[in-house]
């Protein structure tokens, strides 16, 4: 019985071998999902929870430039999630609560390259310009709550122009249907939200489902 499994087991991976080598790239549009763990790094920060999830939704065209090679333009959203800090002093009977959030997500418009290995699987990398948007929000209170005493709250915005690359490797299970292990780096700015001017990059390592339209 165990030969009859492993015989079988070994056709269809053959035969799926087979059938995934000839589903090489097409011309034409594309759509895809995306998601992951997220990691921020915020230059003059020390929050204590860099790491979120990610997802976004991106889609494009392609063109195949000489086989196995296609180069294409794409278009899509990304929220990055958020980075987080916590604060709690206490004295004489009170809890001096300290929240504060830092939450990312950008415009993306870019270029994207495709690369068709052997037996349906593929090298992916994009590139582009990223208009970002940074939200800063910071809460503070005393717990319990003190008669005239006014919680701290502060939320500001700051809108600014980054840029974003990625690198992939994945599956395609034929000319219409791939899936792609990712990292994407988003290298973003984010403008007078505390004071000053801060850098903020964010990796995101996550998974790619693509289909494509011929």
């Amino acid at each position: 019985m165990q030969k009859v499994l492993l015989s079988v087991a070994a056709a269809a991976a053959l035969s799926f071998a087979s059938f995934s080598a000839s589903a090489v790239t097409q011309q034409g549009w594309f759509i895809g999902v995306n998601g992951g763990s997220s990691h921020y790094s915020v230059s003059h920060t020390s929050f204590d929870d860099n790491n979120d999830s990610a997802f976004g939704a991106v889609a494009g065209y392609r063109w195949v430039v000489d086989r196995p090679f296609s180069l294409g333009v794409e278009a899509g959203y990304v929220d990055l999630g958020s980075m987080k800090a916590t604060d709690d002093e206490s004295f004489t009977g009170y809890s001096d609560l300290y929240k504060a959030k830092f939450k990312g997500q950008a415009l993306l418009i870019g270029a994207n390259g495709k690369w068709d290995l052997p037996h349906g699987f593929t090298i992916t990398a994009r590139a582009g310009l990223a208009h970002s948007r940074v939200k800063y929000t910071v809460t503070e209170y005393l717990s319990p709550s003190v008669p005239g005493y006014t919680p701290y709250y502060s939320n500001n915005d700051s809108n600014d122009n980054g840029v974003y690359g990625g690198l992939g490797f994945g599956y395609d299970f034929n000319e219409n249907v791939g899936i792609t292990l990712t990292y994407d780096h988003y290298a973003l700015k984010a403008d007078d939200i505390t004071g000053d001017k801060r850098t903020v990059n964010v990796g995101v390592f996550g998974a790619a489902v693509e289909y494509r339209f011929w």
